[in-house]
């Protein structure tokens, strides 16, 4: 193994096969990717089957709306970067693979979380890159692939903008690094311009992937900073700097600063959502306190960190980068606080939010472990083979326990987040069961569904049915039941519970009441109802009448019908030419609306 002293040295370069090295460069490297693909197999293999969330459907058709642009529209924003459409290159994922493979949810988790694990093999070769050392760089990517932040992009195709945002903004960074230091290795101390494009359409796809991608200008100055430090300055030397080392954080600004102030000034479906809205300089405090205690394996909104302690924990890691000289160290404190503001800015949400910044946290905690394993090589004076061998043994007894921890941080959350998404495809399926098909348009009352309050119900139905128009109402978020003539305005009530069913009336699990409407072959010749049930009683009918099957019917009630001994009655009302009629419900005199059943007309 190369001996590793980046830490302290100018920026690593590729490195390669020595002739001192116990194991070859190249299979290490192999054997660290494969580890990282196994363990993330394993983390990630319940994921696959998770069900789709209210974030999916809310994207698909509030967000993107599907129904009212086409995929090219969104390719369209993409390309435009400056736009207010909402997270554009999200938008290419929902219409692809909807339009593929329509309401199915694992094709969506499928290559959701293939981008995780490119991912996973991009963050450690970032890391790697950035602290010259294969371990720093398998013992940083450990630390992400199972951390607590990554459990909603497991189970939860709504998080593929971060998903994206990390993939190219990291993509960038690596970009970036390589060709800065093949340009230091030739003396130059700027990038070419085919390769500075190179770097804005990364940014580009970054930002058209999520907002979070405002920092990256901040990062590459970071790196010029860090890595590629000027051995002194003057005022001429920082104009020098910022025209030619300082190109790429200005080229990729002159990007963001746009794509973001449209976001910001014009209206958006961001702009219109409150939880997005900048919030005060003690809240902004507060979600740095909330996201650092979360990598620390605390609570997101009950941190156990003051602001105090974490400027005192900064300030501690600062000097421990400053006394053991490591840029890698430096770089990943620096990106931390840096990546973590745009978050920090708005409220905070799920621990979802802090993935790109867990990069510098992850490459800190590597780092470190490093510099650790150099100065006791050192201080011991250990052979090459004996030194990779302790370095090994010390990789094994960190990275085990901190795959042991965060397996033990995601037992409860992935537990309640599998039973969610079993839970919805459970009524869901329900649904679908009971009507395969619905008419264009319809409208539903669910009356004791069990799910918690939310829209995920109307979202899914819409979905399921490709039918936008569909209505669904649940009785426990109106602020009051409809009643009465209200009922007519519902094609269908449904009830039961987990077993969801045509109920007769809301509250009531009996089945519908059975009629037989008879239908003349002429319009001249009348129609007949039959409703053995309501026998003798004087009822009203709500009638509905379409165009075809497939459209919603306009309804009427015809009132006072009087059935005989047997529950027939003639009806004076003739067929509409060319409609279908339906009765949907029955009201006796005094009563409730019921629903019926068998209500299509019969020709004799």
């Amino acid at each position: 193994m190369p001996q590793v002293t980046s830490h302290q040295n100018p920026p690593l370069e590729a490195e390669t096969e020595s002739e001192n090295s116990p194991v070859p460069e190249r299979l290490l490297v192999f054997v660290s990717l494969l580890i990282l693909a196994i363990y993330f197999a394993v983390s990630a293999a319940p994921g696959l089957h998770a069900w789709f969330t209210q974030d999916d459907g809310g994207n698909l058709l509030n967000m993107h709306k599907y129904w009212e642009h086409s995929l090219w529209d969104v390719v369209g924003d993409c390309l435009r970067v400056v736009t207010v459409a909402y997270r554009p290159l999200g938008g290419v994922y929902y219409f692809m693979l909807y339009r593929l493979f329509g309401f199915n949810p694992e094709p969506f988790r499928a290559v959701a979380l293939a981008f995780m694990l490119l991912n996973v093999f991009l963050a450690f070769g970032v890391l790697r890159r950035l602290s010259g050392s294969t371990p720093a760089a398998l013992l940083g990517a450990v630390l992400m692939v199972n951390h607590p932040a990554v459990l909603d992009l497991l189970y939860s195709s709504g998080t593929i903008y971060e998903i994206l945002c990390f993939l190219f903004y990291c993509l960038a960074i690596w970009c970036y690094f390589s060709w800065r230091e093949s340009a230091h290795r030739a003396g130059s101390a700027t990038l070419s311009w085919p390769r500075m494009a190179g770097v804005l359409v990364l940014t580009g796809c970054a930002l058209d992937s999520k907002e979070m991608a405002m920092t990256l200008p901040a990062a590459l100055l970071l790196v010029e900073f860090i890595y590629f430090p000027l051995p002194s300055w003057s005022v001429r030397k920082c104009f020098l700097f910022a025209w030619r080392q300082g190109r790429g954080a200005l080229v990729t600004a002159a990007l963001v600063i746009p794509a973001i102030a449209i976001k910001v000034l014009r209206q958006n479906p961001l702009s219109d959502d409150p939880r997005y809205a900048a919030h005060s300089l003690a809240g902004m405090v507060s979600a740095y306190r909330g996201y650092q205690s979360f990598l620390l394996y605390r609570h997101l909104r009950n941190p156990g960190l003051t602001a105090l302690n974490v400027i005192l924990l900064w300030i501690g890691m600062a000097a421990l980068a400053s006394a053991l000289r490591s840029r890698a160290m430096k770089f990943g404190l620096a990106f931390l606080i840096v990546s973590l503001l745009p978050v920090c800015l708005i409220v905070p949400r799920n621990g979802y939010m802090v993935y790109i910044p867990l990069l510098g946290w992850a490459l800190y905690v590597g780092a470190l472990f490093q510099c650790v394993c150099d100065a006791a090589v050192r201080r011991y004076r250990l052979r090459s083979r004996v030194g990779a061998a302790m370095t090994f043994s010390a990789l094994a007894a960190v990275a085990v326990p901190i795959a042991h921890l965060n397996a033990e941080q995601f037992v409860g959350p992935s537990n309640g987040y599998r039973q969610d998404g079993d839970d919805m495809r459970r009524m869901v399926e329900r649904l679908r069961k009971v009507h395969p098909r619905l008419p264009h348009g319809s409208s539903l009352l669910v009356v004791d569904d069990p799910l918690p309050d939310g829209y995920f119900l109307l979202f899914m139905a819409q979905l399921a049915y490709a039918d936008p128009s569909l209505r669904l109402d649940r009785i426990k978020m109106m602020s009051k039941p409809p009643t009465g003539d209200e009922l007519l305005n519902y094609d269908f009530i449904l009830g039961g519970g987990w077993e969801l069913h045509d109920v007769r009336g809301i509250g009531d699990p009996r089945p519908p009441v059975d009629v037989r409407f008879v239908s003349a072959p002429s319009p001249a010749g009348g129609h007949s109802v039959a409703i053995p049930e309501s026998a003798g009683k004087t009822v009203d009918l709500g009638i509905g009448v379409s165009a075809s099957a497939n459209d919603r019917p306009e309804r009427s009630i015809l009132r006072n019908v009087v059935l005989d001994s047997s529950g027939r009655a003639e009806l004076p009302e003739s067929v509409p030419t060319g409609s279908t009629v339906r009765i949907e419900w029955v009201r006796p005199a005094g009563g409730n609306w019921i629903s019926a059943s068998g209500g299509e007309p019969t020709f004799p």
